[in-house]
Order: C-alpha cells, then structure tokens, then sequence
C-alpha cells in the first residue's frame, strides 16, 4: 500500500519531469515523460548515464535524442524485435515453398493423368504421324515436370539460404540481449538466466553453489570527481579484471550500475570467500589509468558479499542474501569481503 511519504516522493518527480519538458521545449507524450520521471527516480543508472553523458558532450535535449533514448531503454529488446521480424520473414517464406509444393502437387497429378490418356491411346492401333505426335506430346509434358521440379528445387534452397540467415539473426540478437552494451561482459538477463541454470545443476548433481555480489565503493563520488566518461572506463575496466580472476563455468556479469555478480559452480561458501579475496585484492592492486588522456586515477576498491545457495530455495533469496553480506561489508568500512553466516 502506498504511503504518503511514497505519493510525495512521486507526485515531486513527476512535477520535474514535467517542468524539464516544459523548459527544453518538448512535448508532453507519454513517452518523454516516462523517459524524464525515471532518470530523475535514479531508478536506471544505464539511463542516467546516457542522458548525463548526452548533456556533457553539449547534446540539447532534443526529441531526437528522447526517441533514441526512449527507444533503447523502455522499448522491445533486441531478442523480442528479432523474433518478431524473423516470424514474419519465416512466415513468408513457408508460404511460398507451401505455394510451390501445392502447385508441383497440381502439375503432379495433372502429368500423371496426361501419362495415363496416352498409355490407353497407344493400346490403339496408331500411324507413324499419330505416334510421332504423341512422344513430342510426351517429351513436353515431361520437360514442363522437370522445369517445375527445377524450379521448386531452387525455391527451395533459396528458403534454405533465408532460414539459416534468420537463424543467424537470432543468434546475434540472442547474444546481444544478454550482453551489457557497456562493459561486453553478461548483463542482468543473462545473470538470471545463468544464475536458475547453475542452481538446477547444483541440485542435479549434488554440487555446491556460491555467489558473490561485488560492488565498486563509493564510486557515485568518483563519478562526480572525474566525470562519468571516466566511470563508464572504471566499470569496464573492473568488468574485464573480474572475468581475468574466474575460470571454467564461473561466470561474471554486470548486476546493474557499480554492482557485479560473479556466479561460482561446484565452489563451496569457504573457497568462493577465498576466491572473493583474491578477486578484491587483484582490483584493488591495480591503477586505474587512461593513456589517451595520460591520466592516473589511482585505485578502485570493492566490497564483495558471499553466500552459498540452499537447494531449494528461489534465485531471489539466494541474491537476497549475498546482497546482505554485500551491505554487511560496507558497514564494516568496505574494501572487504563478507560471507554470510554457516
């Protein structure tokens, strides 16, 4: 139920979206005010980022740039917008090999039945002009079957060549919406995902499974210190040092803004700690430099959360339960690891 701290907090965001429309001179759709309500939430740090990064590199908030913006982030994703398009141009093509088969069916029957007249035809005493007549009437008919069949063959590798260029295309669209557009490394779908898949096989084969929730300390106040151009190298930079710590089936993904997660199979809570430490240590040891700009920035430090799932129990809770000894770990004073209680 919604309270009335919740109806302030929401009637104050929807008054600035509606006066940062009004003030950029934008028209007051649906669209742009959802677009201007959530990047003032903070809800979506990906939009936030966008729409701040747009404004510092002096992009006017145009309703070009809300189409792109709204369009990226509130529209169908790449998977959906695919499986849409390739339905229809899989629907076409079956039709037309459908249409052809039905026609090369027609012309089947019709050849045969032509084949037929002419074998009772010959049971007749016939001339050498009649019998003549009739085998040019044979070979037309046979040629026109066969430039049929021809053609169905080439229709159908044509199809043959569309479906597995559709296939292709949903391939690509599959793997870009599990991929973080930012960072290149699995993004919140893809933890999902991979998260209900480690569990299923956890219990299958009687396996631990541990989690690590890591998340990068204090890096709001880098971000306003350097810039967000800046933070987007630090996250993509921390995401590739996370996949350079992991191995085998371990799997590291982007959970959403400064946080990652770090999917650990056939670990148990002791060695996915250890691991933790490892992983907070190699990070932590690295300057964080841009050699375009010739910049230093120093170091970034991370608080890692670790828990162990309990066959049984939902991804969320197992999430929920990291996330806690995640938090656990910035109370303590971050830049530290913290595995749930045995």
């Amino acid at each position: 139920m919604a309270t009335a701290e919740d109806f302030e907090r929401s009637s104050g965001l929807a008054a600035k979206a509606m006066e940062r429309m009004l003030s950029d001179r934008l028209p007051a759709t649906p669209e742009n005010f959802t677009l201007w309500y959530v990047y003032y939430s903070g809800n979506n740090p990906d939009l936030t980022r966008a729409i701040d990064l747009a404004r510092r590199d002096g992009l006017a908030a145009s309703q070009t740039l809300c189409d792109e913006l709204y369009k990226r982030f509130f529209t169908m994703d790449a998977e959906a917008q695919a499986i849409r398009e390739t339905s229809d141009k899989a629907r076409y093509a079956l039709g037309r090999i459908l249409e052809q088969l039905g026609n090369v069916g027609s012309e089947t029957e019709r050849y045969g039945n032509t084949l037929s007249g002419f074998r009772e035809e010959l049971d007749q005493p016939l001339s050498l002009l009649e019998l003549r007549a009739m085998v040019a009437a044979i070979a037309a008919e046979t040629k026109e079957i066969v430039d049929r069949q021809t053609a169905l063959q080439l229709q159908l590798q044509e199809s043959s060549q569309q479906l597995a260029e559709m296939r292709v295309s949903l391939d690509s669209a599959r793997r870009e919406a599990l991929t973080d557009g930012l960072t290149g490394i699995g993004n919140r779908k893809a933890f999902d995902l991979m998260l209900e898949e480690a569990m299923e096989a956890s219990v299958r084969d009687e396996q631990p499974l541990s989690l690590l929730m890591v998340d990068i300390d204090h890096f709001k106040s880098f971000n306003d210190t350097h810039g967000h151009l800046v933070g987007d190298h630090v996250l993509k930079l921390v995401a590739r040092m996370l996949t350079e710590c992991i191995k085998g089936r371990d799997t590291a993904t982007r959970y959403g803004g400064e946080e990652f997660a770090i999917i650990l199979p056939r670990t148990s809570l002791e060695n996915a700690t250890k691991l933790a430490e490892q992983v907070r240590a190699f990070v932590g040891g690295r300057q964080i430099v841009n050699k375009a700009r010739n910049a230093n920035y120093g170091t970034v430090a991370l608080s890692v959360g670790v828990a162990q799932f309990r066959p049984g129990e939902p991804a969320l809770t197992l999430v929920r339960r990291a996330d806690q000894a995640l938090y656990a770990a910035k109370r303590s004073g971050r830049n530290r690891v913290t595995a749930e209680p045995v």
